[in-house]
């Protein structure tokens, strides 16, 4: 085997080994219940038995960008995996719930794509008690990655670049886990 061929073979084994051990299992959910844009009831029973991407996007200033971000991971992966996503997003006064799933470029809500909106200021408290979220990630836009048996496999704070890249790098790697 020619060298450079194997240095990118032990690179990208050591990546996911790396991966598998920050994807081990941190928490578990807590029963919850929000409605979707299109008044589906999403729960704890329903994101049982898929994994799931929960986009944490609260009201900040780069909610559009973290929302881009999201969509992209999305893109990247939905050939391959069918991945699943929940978008919680905080509304500011005068936002609507279509207005901002357009300006956001959002997916329209289908079984794989779902979009929660709550006021601007229970995004954070309601999601910090949902998914057990770390302090340090309290009050910031995050993703949490959530198993089929509603274990937290990992958070990452959407706002840092490099949390972002983990991310990126980890994502594929918890869909691919074995069941």
């Amino acid at each position: 085997m020619p060298i450079t061929a194997w240095y990118f073979l032990n690179k990208g084994s050591v990546l996911r080994k790396n991966a598998m051990e920050e994807l081990k299992a941190k928490d578990v959910i807590d029963a919850f219940e929000t409605p979707t844009e299109n008044d589906l009831i999403v729960n704890t029973n329903f994101l049982k038995g898929r994994r799931w991407l929960v986009a944490i996007l609260g009201n900040g200033p780069r909610r559009a960008d973290n929302a881009q971000n999201i969509l992209n991971l999305y893109n990247q992966s939905k050939e391959e995996f069918k991945p699943n996503i929940l978008c919680i997003t905080g509304l500011l006064q005068g936002e609507s719930m279509p207005q901002m799933t357009q300006q956001l470029k959002l997916r329209s809500t289908d079984s794989t794509w779902l979009n929660c909106y709550l006021a601007e200021n229970h995004v954070h408290p309601y999601t910090y008690e949902v998914f057990n979220i770390p302090l340090e990630f309290k009050n910031k836009a995050c993703a949490v990655l959530v198993d089929e048996k509603l274990h937290v496999r990992n958070y990452f704070n959407l706002d840092d670049p490099a949390s972002v890249k983990e991310l990126v790098w980890q994502y594929p790697v918890f869909l691919s886990l074995k069941k």
